[in-house]
This record gives C-alpha cells, sequence and structure tokens, in this order.
C-alpha cells in the first residue's frame, strides 16, 4: 500500500491520552484497521508490537504512510509521553509528517456520530478526561464542532458550565464524565463514557493533512496543561 496518492491519505494514529492505549490504520476517512487495548499502565508494553501487527496485518511500512498521527494531550502525563515519543521516532525513521490531534477534539469526534447527539437534541459538547479527584481536562463546543472554551482544566462544582447548560441539552462525554454527574445537577446535563479511541482522530488529521500543517517533528512536545493549579476547588476556566 503507498502514500503516493495525496487525496486519500494513508495515516497511522496513536492515541495514549487516557487509560485507554489504541492504535488505528486509516485511508482517507476510511478506517482499516484498529488495535485496542484497557489494560491499566500498559502503554509503554503495548504500543510498539501494537504498530508493528497493524502494519504487518496490511502490508504497510512506515515508509509507506503519509503521516503519523498523534494524540496531542491533555490526558495522562506518561501515556502522552510514551505515545509522543514513538510517533516522533518513527517519523525521524522514515522522514514521514507528524500531525497533532487535540485528545478533546477526538472525543467530540466520536461523540457527533453517535444516535444520542439528535435523538436528545445536543446543543453542546464537552469532553472530559480524568485527571483526579474532581478535576478534569476539558473543551467545550457547539454540536456543529465550533469549539468555544478550553482546552482548559477545572475542578467541577455545582456551578459549571451554567452558562451551556441554560441555554440547551449538553453532552458531557469521556472518561472524566460520568464522575461529574451527581454535582452537575441539571435536566440539560447528559452523561456518556466515551473511550478515547484513535479513531477519533481521523477528521481532523485530513483536515491538517490537506492544509499540510505538520509539526516540527524535532521539537513538538505533548500539551500537559501543567499551569493548572491543583488544590484550588473554586478556580474555573470556563
Amino acid at each position: 500500500m503507498s502514500r503516493k496518492n495525496s487525496d486519500t491519505p494513508l495515516l497511522l494514529m496513536v492515541e495514549t491520552s487516557t487509560e485507554v492505549c489504541s492504535v488505528a490504520l486509516s485511508l482517507g476517512a476510511t478506517l482499516l484497521d484498529s488495535r485496542v487495548t484497557k489494560e491499566k499502565r500498559s502503554h509503554a508494553s503495548v504500543i510498539a508490537p501494537f504498530i508493528e501487527d497493524i502494519l504487518k496485518s496490511n502490508s504497510v511500512a512506515v515508509k509507506d504512510l503519509s503521516a503519523v498521527v498523534v494524540s496531542e494531550g491533555p490526558g495522562s502525563y506518561t501515556g502522552l509521553r510514551v505515545g509522543v515519543s514513538i510517533a516522533k521516532g518513527l517519523c525521524f525513521a522514515a522522514g514521514v509528517p507528524l500531525i497533532s490531534v487535540s485528545s478533546l477534539d477526538l472525543l467530540f469526534n466520536i461523540a457527533k456520530s453517535l444516535a444520542i447527539m439528535e435523538s436528545e437534541g445536543v446543543s453542546f459538547v464537552v469532553p472530559m478526561i480524568d485527571a483526579r479527584r474532581m478535576e478534569v481536562y476539558c473543551s467545550e463546543y457547539t454540536k456543529d464542532g465550533d469549539r468555544i472554551a478550553g482546552p482548559g482544566a477545572i475542578v467541577v462544582d455545582q456551578n459549571s458550565f451554567l452558562h451551556m447548560l441554560s441555554r440547551g441539552k449538553t453532552l458531557f462525554c469521556g472518561d472524566g464524565a460520568i464522575k461529574t454527574k451527581d454535582i452537575l445537577k441539571s435536566e440539560n446535563a447528559l452523561f456518556l463514557h466515551i473511550d478515547s479511541l484513535a479513531e477519533g482522530m481521523i477528521e481532523s488529521a485530513l483536515d491538517k493533512y490537506k492544509k499540510q500543517e505538520f509539526e516540527d517533528v524535532a521539537y513538538f512536545e505533548p500539551f500537559y496543561l501543567k499551569d493548572f493549579i491543583a488544590g484550588k476547588p473554586g478556580k474555573k476556566l470556563f
């Protein structure tokens, strides 16, 4: 399989921002194959075998790829470092471009295709990645995909997201969403656990590929949101 036809790029995607670790291969918008594990703290041990297996199973060499796509964060510090390190290594070795996609964008991409969006008349989507205690990494989107706030790190309390909840149905999704269910008391609040999967990056990656928005492989680093100061439960970014 070749990367010669730029209209249908061949993309290898690596997602390690949460406890779920996944790799996917796509040709244009078509998902060809994927590998997933939910085993905790397994990223460092499974990511390289996943990549080797998915490429071999689809008769693809790294040099055949149009680009390697990696989730940039926010998310797990260790997970992001593992994913970005192996993605950069592949790009260096084969001379292929590196594309980064927000781990919150990929969650939105997965959520927007779900039946709940239409059946419940969802107006806003808030992907959430679990941090610790009641802390989450999140962004805010309209149902059409316009990002209206974030990404940021917040401690969720009963006053969080009122500006959206007062205006329409809001879907809180991702591995950080369910723990907020007992705090965000509103008839407009919907909660759904969604796994962060590599195929959620396809749409965003294709857009960046078309625009030739590639990362500098030598200097690219994950987006950790390190400026977040834990221990101030009253602080909000939205």
